[in-house]
């Protein structure tokens, strides 16, 4: 199970591809020099790594090494701006339940069963999900399950993550409607993925 991977960091497309490109250009950079880049800390790098292992672009350890599909996307999208890149990070971030558990839940669990939502809502779903894990952590109340609540909604509702998907519309103050966006994907071969930037 893979919860909490992203901290307070949530999906940055931005500084996904700046970091993407030190690590590709510099090969073994520290957190460190990976915060600086944006002003940060070594915590955000570590973070940032792990969006981008997540996400389906690069193996988990250094020095870097792309996947297949993230070879084909840093050659055709470094910036990670296109909408094939943003479905193919959305499916890898909800396709395996294990891999991203509280994605996984939010896309294929919670939202098919809702034409709205508050932040409430989705605590609620989270503890219920996730809470069987480790109440402690993730039971009713849990700060974590706040972030994680936070950065979900975040992921599906800014620009700069995959906001442009249209999955949720925020209508109210802590309160979401629930989009039916025409999918594209997911593409299980590098070919198919190269064959999408084709269009």
């Amino acid at each position: 199970m893979t919860v909490y991977f992203h901290g307070n960091f949530g999906l940055n497309r931005e500084y996904m591809s700046g970091v993407l490109a030190l690590l590709r250009k510099k090969g073994k950079p520290s957190d460190k020099e990976l915060g600086a880049l944006f002003g940060y800390g070594g915590p955000f790098g570590s973070r940032y790594r792990s969006w981008l292992h997540y996400s389906g672009l690069i193996e988990q350890r250094l020095p870097l090494q792309l996947t297949q599909m993230g070879e084909v996307i840093v050659s055709k999208d470094p910036k990670l701006e296109t909408p094939t890149t943003m479905w193919f990070l959305h499916h890898e971030l909800t396709t395996d339940p294990v891999k991203v558990e509280s994605w996984h839940f939010f896309l294929n669990e919670f939202l098919p069963k809702k034409t709205s939502f508050t932040r409430d809502d989705l605590l609620m779903g989270l503890a219920m999900k996730l809470g069987p894990h480790s109440q402690k952590h993730f039971g009713m109340g849990s700060k974590l399950n706040a972030v994680i609540a936070r950065k979900l909604v975040e992921c599906y509702s800014a620009d700069h993550a995959l906001g442009e998907l249209r999955f949720i519309e925020q209508v109210g103050k802590d309160e979401y409607k629930t989009l039916k966006p025409r999918v594209r994907g997911p593409w299980k071969t590098p070919a198919a993925l190269e064959k999408a930037y084709g269009r």
